[in-house]
């Protein structure tokens, strides 16, 4: 504490001057320790609550916003596990998801619709990991999709027409990732014409994604075949796509008249027809216009 001199003389503006000096420091110092004894007690009284929300939790989660209850420092090895957890959910849905949507994509539609969405790792996630994981591995190997796949003549070729045709079927294989949009609406518009009063436009583009989800890792799967083994034309991976929507659709609507078998086939023509249209005139349109 100060020692503050009461029986000073003031003979001086300067002795003056250093009481009032003590004074404003001795409260300043009081003030200080009442702040310090305030934040221990908040501390204490706060500990064993949840540091997120104030809850107090009676496991290991919080029961009101789910964070740990215990919470260390950020490590290394935690952002890492994080970000596998995130990204590739080890704990839990991504492997299963992908199971399920081989061995019974219907039942994954139905439940992931129906609410039962904690066990399936969720449509837009799935898609846009499996682009960027189709992206990383093309660009790792270099391998060229369109490789021989264009007649040089084209690139020489005076007509406009026909060069702009080569430039947008690059342009839409180098941003195949935004192209794939195409491919989850245009089976989500088929899908709602053919079976209009089953879901909304938004359920079946949830199913949209899935379905592209898979046939981007059929892609990766093709690629990694034609870089290092022989080459495979594009259009088996095509004919995948159609056999696996008809999969799709039997599997999700389960009918089976000579009549659903033929909406299933028209449903998965004409959504790729669509999607065919939509994606290379959109490629088209850009490298004609920029």
């Amino acid at each position: 504490m100060f020692e503050i001199p009461v029986s000073a003389s003031l003979q001086s503006n300067d002795d003056y001057f250093c009481i009032i000096l003590q004074w404003h420091l001795k409260i300043l110092f009081l003030v200080e320790q009442k702040n310090l004894v305030l934040e221990l007690i908040m501390e204490l009284e706060n500990r064993g609550k949840c540091l997120n929300c104030g809850f107090e939790p009676t496991g290991d989660f919080c029961a009101s916003c789910g964070q740990s209850s215990t919470v260390s420092r950020i490590t290394i090895k935690e952002t890492w596990d994080h970000f596998l957890s995130s990204a590739f959910s080890f704990e839990g849905p991504l492997l299963y998801t992908i199971k399920q949507l081989i061995l019974s994509p219907g039942a994954v539609f139905r439940e992931f619709v129906g609410g039962r969405r904690k066990q399936y790792y969720k449509p837009v996630a799935f898609f846009i990991l499996t682009s960027a994981l189709y992206i990383i591995v093309r660009a790792i190997i270099g391998f060229n999709p369109l490789e021989g796949a264009i007649d040089p003549k084209i690139d020489q070729s005076t007509n406009e027409v026909m060069r702009n045709i080569g430039v947008a079927s690059r342009f839409m294989v180098d941003n195949i990732n935004n192209i794939m949009f195409f491919l989850v609406f245009s089976l989500a518009l088929v899908f709602k014409m053919f079976y209009s009063k089953r879901y909304n436009l938004a359920e079946y583009a949830s199913m949209g994604f899935y379905i592209t989800g898979i046939y981007i890792q059929v892609g990766i799967l093709f690629m990694l075949f034609s870089q290092f083994v022989f080459r495979i034309n594009n259009g088996y991976q095509l004919i995948f796509l159609i056999f696996y929507v008809i999969y799709c659709t039997r599997s999700l609507i389960a009918e089976s008249s000579f009549l659903s078998y033929l909406k299933y086939v028209l449903i998965a023509l004409f959504g790729i027809l669509l999607y065919m249209i939509f994606g290379f005139g959109f490629s088209y349109l850009w490298v004609s216009v920029f």
